[in-house]
Order: structure tokens, then sequence, then C-alpha cells
């Protein structure tokens, strides 16, 4: 089978996991859409020791971790009644 049209019956599985894992579903189709690309970008480094699905669930998987690491850097300003944003990010 081609590999375009591999990816084609891995999208599904692999955006039901990414759901399951982030919990949102534009953040899970972008990620599922990274771990498709990064695989057409270099479809040599498949060597075949394992299925199509699970070297895309290992990339995706990285895709994943990267998310949540990104989330948990990231920090959510909130300005009390009384504040402006700046004095907000200064507090």
């Amino acid at each position: 089978m081609p590999l375009e049209s591999e990816l084609v019956a891995l999208r599904q599985p692999l955006l039901r996991f990414a759901m399951l894992q982030l919990r949102n579903d534009s953040v899970a189709e972008d990620v599922v859409s990274e771990t498709m690309l990064a695989i057409l970008e270099k479809p040599d480094s498949f060597e075949g020791r394992s299925s199509w699905r699970t070297y895309a669930t290992g990339i995706l998987k990285f895709k994943i971790i990267e998310v949540i690491l990104k989330r948990g850097r990231e920090v959510h300003i909130e300005p009390l009644e009384d504040q402006g944003m700046d004095d907000a990010m200064d507090a």
C-alpha cells in the first residue's frame, strides 16, 4: 500500500488517541497534521521494523509531549478588577 494510503487509514486512530490525551479537538488535529507532515517529509526514516501505525503513534506521542510541556511553561495572566494588564504582568 502506498504511503499516502497508509496515512489516510491512520488518521482517525491517531486523531482519537490525540483527543484522548489532549482534550482539545483543534490541538489534537494540529498534532496529527504535524505527525503526518513529519512522516511525509522523511519517508525513508521508516525502517519497517514495526507497523506504520506503531511508527506514526510513536511520532505522535512526542508531538503530544511537546504540547503538554509547552502548556506547562505558559502562564495565564488575568488582571484583577482594579488592575490593568501592565500592572498584572508586573505583579
